[in-house]
């Protein structure tokens, strides 16, 4: 599994100095040069010269706006002047542009913010499990088929699970709540581990150790806009525990089972009594061959068992064998249970 480390904050000089550097090879025309690929050995340097050229792309890609296009041009010109002026005091290049890349910064550091503020995604693909490590020391381990977002910020650490399932070991920070919003459910904690499991149109929050509160963002949506009767509604969950939300439906706290809540991190799917509609729709997130129900009768089966995930066969093969069901596989090549003729 991938371990992914966020970007972290440049030294303001180390910027300075590589936008010094784009300036003068920009002004020669040159990609590299034996003076520049010494500077670059040390690896804050490497660090910053990567971060300003990709801020400076960046810019490049919204420069239609005349301003930028005028600040652009002003630092280039800025940079030949005070290269002029440096060949008739014999002054170096570096010291004689530092007003052009006043500029430069000026403008990368726009680009350096608005990269780094925007949330990071981070997607596996079907079969898939990533670990990312945050910038903090959290660690978010992501499920086949997820999708998680990420923006850090000084004041907050704001996560989006849009789809899938992962479990999320967040590092103590009590100045900067930690959250993540699934579905209409927002989860916050400062130094805990919980797993979030994007379940169709149900969230699972399991709390494996810590507090955390759960949130409705849409009642405390409504809440704002000054609507009677209706107020933020929120749960604390304790180790052990399992919120349940279903949309049009209370929400619902029992005890857990937490091996069989993060068995996906060992490759099963533990399956206790569950209707077969929402077993498969786990199956279905660790394969390219999907499983179909024929109609609700058949979806409203109850289950249970051990999976490994990935295993289709297995899985169509064990559930025809114990419910009155039959598999067919159509000409897509997608699976269809259906009753029994």
């Amino acid at each position: 599994m991938a371990s992914v480390v966020e970007p972290v904050e440049m030294d303001d000089d180390a910027l300075a100095a590589a936008a010094a550097w784009r300036v003068h090879l920009h002004e020669i025309a040159a990609v590299t040069t034996e003076e520049f690929e010494a500077w670059l050995l040390d690896p804050e340097h490497r660090d910053a010269w990567n971060l300003v050229s990709q801020s400076w792309d960046e810019i490049g890609a919204v420069a239609a706006t005349p301003a930028l296009i005028r600040a652009r041009q002003m630092a280039l010109e800025d940079a030949r002047r005070a290269k002029a002026r440096g060949a008739r005091d014999g002054r170096a290049w570096w010291a004689v542009a530092s007003a052009a890349a006043v500029i430069f910064v000026a403008l990368s550091t726009w680009g350096v913010v608005h990269w780094m503020d925007r949330p990071i995604d981070y997607q596996t693909a079907m079969g898939e499990r990533r670990v990312i490590t945050l910038s903090d020391g959290s660690r978010v381990s992501l499920d086949s088929n997820s999708e998680v977002t990420v923006h850090y910020s000084k004041l907050a650490r704001e996560l989006h699970l849009i789809s899938g399932q992962a479990r999320f070991d967040v590092t103590h920070d009590v100045e900067r709540p930690f959250s993540v919003v699934a579905g209409a459910q927002k989860v916050v904690a400062t130094g805990t581990a919980f797993n979030i499991n994007l379940d169709g149109p149900k969230v699972l929050v399991t709390l494996i150790e810590g507090h955390v509160v759960v949130f409705n963002e849409k009642r405390a949506a409504k809440t704002l806009t000054g609507r009677k009767g209706d107020r933020p509604h929120a749960i604390e969950l304790a180790a052990g525990e399992q919120l349940v939300a279903v949309p049009n439906a209370p929400l619902q706290v029992h005890p857990a089972q937490i091996d069989q809540a993060v068995a996906w991190m060992s490759g099963k799917i533990v399956v206790d009594n569950e209707r077969l509609s929402s077993v498969v729709e786990r199956v279905n997130r660790y394969t390219q061959t999907p499983i179909q129900i024929g109609d609700q009768s058949v979806g409203n089966l109850r289950i249970s068992g051990v999976f490994n995930t990935g295993d289709v066969d297995g899985f169509v093969d064990t559930v025809s064998h114990y419910l009155p069901i039959e598999a067919v596989t159509r000409d897509d090549g997608s699976i269809l249970l259906r009753k029994k003729d």
